[in-house]
C-alpha cells in the first residue's frame, strides 16, 4: 500500500511539472528534472510546434479504453452522415475498414461483451453492399483470437494494410474532425492498418495493396490471400477505359491525316519608304517592334491597352538629373499611354529585334556594331553591350532568357549573357558574315547561317562546331530550329528550303517554290508544319510529315499546302503561336501614312 501510494505522489507530481515545461529524463521513479538547458527547451518547443495536422494520426496514443471504440466510431458515423459538407461521403469510404480494425482489435483484446455491442449497433450500415457483407457476416461469430486466425480473409486484413483514396480537401476535413476531441482508438487504426493515400482528383474505389491478382483488391505481403477470387472490375472504370480508347484512336486520326489550313495575321507598315529592316512580335502576341534604317526602334501596342511606362523610381523632387523627366514636363500623352513608343540610343540602321521570353525585355543589334537592352517597363534602355567590331545582323535569345546570340559581319557569332556587357563565347569557323543566328530549344547548341553558304551547329557551352550543313546556293538567310528539336531549316537566297535531319547530320527534305529570297522561318507549335516567307510577296507553309497531292503545276514541292499572298510589296517575318495562328509583318504597296 504504501508503494502505491508513493508511486500516485510521484506521478501526480510528474504530471505538475509537465505542465510547468519541466521534462522528465530519468524516468518517474528516478526524480525529476527540475531545469532545462536552453537546447533542451528549444528542442521541446520545436516538437510542440511541429506537431500539426500531418503528424497527427502518426503520433495517436497507442490505448484506448473498451468503452471509447464504440463511442468514437458512433461519433465519427454521425458527423458524417448528418452534415451536408461534400467531402462527408468521401470520407464515409473509411467508416467500413474501421469497423472492421476495431473489431478485430477488441477481439485481441478479450474485450467479448464490447465486441457484441459494438457489432450489434452498427453491422448493418455495411450490409447493402455485397463484398463487405461477406466480412461482415463472418466478424459475428468471430470472437476469440484462434478465430481470426483460422479465417484466411480477415487474417489478410491484419497482415495487410487498407488502402483508401482521398482528395486533399477530404483528408484535411477527416484530420480536421479527428483533432476536434478524443479519437484515440481511431487514430490507432488509422497508423497500424489504414493507408490512406492522398491523390489531387477525387477517387472513390479503394482496396488492399496487392502484388499478385488474388485477395480482396490484393495485399502487399503474405500469402494469406491464396483462397480468394480477385474482385470484378467496376462497370465504370470499364467505361472510362473504352472512352480513353476512342478519344486516343481519334487524337491519331487527327495527327496522322492531312493537317488544317492555318489562320494567317497580316501586320502591314504603310509609308515606310524602304527604312524598315526587321519586325518581330512578342510571344504573348500584344507587343510589335521593328527596327528602322534612321536607327530608331519602335514599339506597338497590338491589343485595346496603351503602352504607358511605369513611375520613375527615383525622387525628381529632390535630384534632377538630365535623364529624369520631372512631373510637370510629362505630356498628358505619356501619363494616359500611346500606341505606339519610339526607342532611340543606336547612331546607325537596326537590322534585328528580339524580345525576351516573358515579353519584360528587348533587345536589337544595329550596324553601330553594339547590341542593346530595352526595358519595356520604362521604354528605356538599361544596358548597352560591346564586343564586335563590324555591323551585327541577327540576335536571338535562347529559350528561358538566360542568354542571348548575335552574328555579325566580322564573322563570328557570339554568346553573351544579361549581366555582363562582354561576350562569353566566340564561335569561329564561317568564312564570311554570320548574317543569322538561332538556338535550340534545349539551348545547348546554337546554329548559325553564313554569307559563305554554310550553316554550322556549335556547342553552347563549348563552343566548338558539332555539324556542318553544306548544300545551299547562296547565303543563308534565316533558321528555325523544331520544338521537338529534331530539325532545322535553313532558307536564303538560292529559293531553297532545306530541313536537316540533327541527329545524323543529313539533308531530310529539300523544298522548292518560292521564286525570290527567303527571309524567314516558323515551325509550327507541334513541329509538323513550317512557315517561309519571302522577297517574291508570298508567305508558303509546309507539311514535313506527309505528302498529300502531287506536285504542283509551277514545281513547288508536293509538302506545299497553303500559299498567302496579299497587296504587299516585302515580307518581313512569319511567328507561328498557339491554336495555329500564323502571324506575318510586312509592307504594302500603297503609299498611305502610318
Amino acid at each position: 500500500m504504501k508503494r502505491v501510494r508513493t508511486e500516485q505522489f510521484q506521478y501526480t507530481v510528474a504530471q505538475y511539472l509537465k505542465r510547468r515545461q519541466y521534462v522528465d529524463s530519468e524516468g518517474p521513479l528516478k526524480g525529476p528534472k527540475l531545469s532545462q538547458t536552453v537546447e533542451e527547451m528549444a528542442a521541446n518547443l520545436t516538437v510542440q510546434t511541429e506537431s500539426g495536422c500531418t503528424n497527427f494520426v502518426s503520433a495517436a496514443p497507442c490505448q484506448a479504453d473498451s468503452q471509447q471504440y464504440e463511442i468514437q466510431f458512433g461519433q465519427l458515423r454521425t458527423f458524417l452522415t448528418d452534415t451536408n459538407v461534400q467531402w462527408s461521403r468521401e470520407v464515409t469510404s473509411v467508416l467500413y475498414p474501421l469497423f472492421v480494425y476495431l473489431h478485430l482489435d477488441m477481439v485481441h483484446c478479450g474485450l467479448k461483451s464490447s465486441v457484441d455491442s459494438f457489432y450489434s449497433r452498427f453491422h448493418s450500415m455495411f450490409l447493402q453492399d455485397t463484398d463487405q457483407k461477406d466480412i461482415i457476416e463472418q466478424l459475428r461469430t468471430t470472437l476469440t483470437v484462434q478465430d481470426i486466425s483460422s479465417n484466411p480473409k480477415l487474417r489478410a486484413f491484419l497482415d495487410n494494410k487498407y488502402v483508401v483514396h482521398l482528395t486533399d480537401e477530404a483528408y484535411n476535413y477527416l484530420l480536421r474532425y479527428l483533432q476536434s476531441d478524443n479519437n484515440t482508438a481511431l487514430c490507432r487504426v488509422l497508423a497500424s492498418h489504414i493507408q490512406v493515400e492522398v491523390t489531387s482528383t477525387q477517387r472513390t474505389v479503394y482496396q488492399l495493396y496487392g502484388s499478385g491478382p488474388s485477395g480482396v483488391g490484393g495485399f502487399s505481403r503474405g500469402d494469406a490471400s491464396n483462397n480468394m477470387e480477385p474482385g470484378d472490375v467496376p462497370a465504370s472504370i470499364l467505361q472510362n477505359e473504352a472512352a480513353r480508347n476512342s478519344l486516343q484512336e481519334c487524337i491519331k486520326r487527327v495527327k496522322d491525316g492531312p493537317p488544317s489550313l492555318s489562320t494567317v495575321c497580316f501586320y502591314a507598315f504603310h509609308n515606310t519608304d524602304q527604312l524598315l529592316n526587321s519586325a518581330e512580335i512578342s510571344a504573348n502576341s500584344k507587343l510589335l517592334a521593328a527596327g528602322f534604317d534612321n536607327s530608331c526602334v519602335k514599339l506597338w501596342s497590338l491589343r485595346a491597352r496603351k503602352l504607358k511606362a511605369e513611375p520613375h523610381q527615383v525622387d525628381v523632387s529632390r535630384i534632377n538629373l538630365a535623364c529624369d523627366v520631372l512631373d510637370d514636363e510629362t505630356d498628358d500623352e505619356d501619363s494616359a499611354g500611346t500606341e505606339m513608343k519610339t526607342l532611340r540610343g543606336h547612331c546607325g540602321p537596326v537590322y534585328s529585334t528580339t524580345f525576351l521570353t516573358d515579353s519584360s525585355g528587348l533587345i536589337s543589334c544595329s550596324e553601330d556594331t553594339t547590341i542593346r537592352y530595352w526595358n519595356l517597363g520604362s521604354f528605356t534602355n538599361t544596358a548597352l553591350y560591346q564586343g564586335h567590331a563590324y555591323p551585327v545582323w541577327d540576335i536571338d535569345v535562347s529559350p528561358c532568357s538566360l542568354y542571348f546570340a548575335s552574328g555579325s559581319h566580322d564573322r563570328t557569332a557570339r554568346l553573351w549573357t544579361f549581366s555582363r556587357t562582354y561576350p562569353l563565347r566566340l564561335y569561329v569557323g564561317h568564312l564570311a558574315d554570320v548574317d543569322c543566328v538561332k538556338f535550340h530549344p534545349n539551348s545547348n547548341y546554337i546554329a548559325t547561317g553564313s554569307t559563305d553558304k554554310t550553316v554550322r551547329l556549335w556547342s553552347t557551352q563549348q563552343g566548338n562546331s558539332v555539324r556542318l550543313f553544306t548544300g545551299h546556293r547562296g547565303p543563308v538567310l534565316s533558321l528555325a530550329f523544331s520544338p521537338n528539336g529534331k530539325y532545322l531549316a535553313s532558307a536564303g537566297e538560292d529559293q531553297r528550303l532545306k530541313l536537316w535531319d540533327l541527329a545524323s547530320g543529313a539533308l531530310f527534305k529539300d523544298l522548292r517554290g518560292h521564286t525570290n529570297n527567303i527571309t524567314s522561318l516558323s515551325f509550327s507549335p507541334d513541329s509538323s508544319l513550317i512557315a517561309s516567307a519571302s522577297m517574291d510577296n508570298s508567305v508558303r507553309v509546309w507539311d514535313i510529315r506527309n505528302t498529300y497531292c502531287n506536285a504542283s503545276a509551277d514545281g513547288s514541292s508536293s509538302e506545299l499546302v497553303g500559299v498567302y499572298t496579299g497587296q504587299i510589296s516585302n515580307v518581313l517575318s512569319v511567328q507561328f503561336m498557339a491554336c495555329n495562328l500564323l502571324l506575318t509583318t510586312g509592307t504594302t504597296q500603297e503609299n498611305q501614312e502610318h
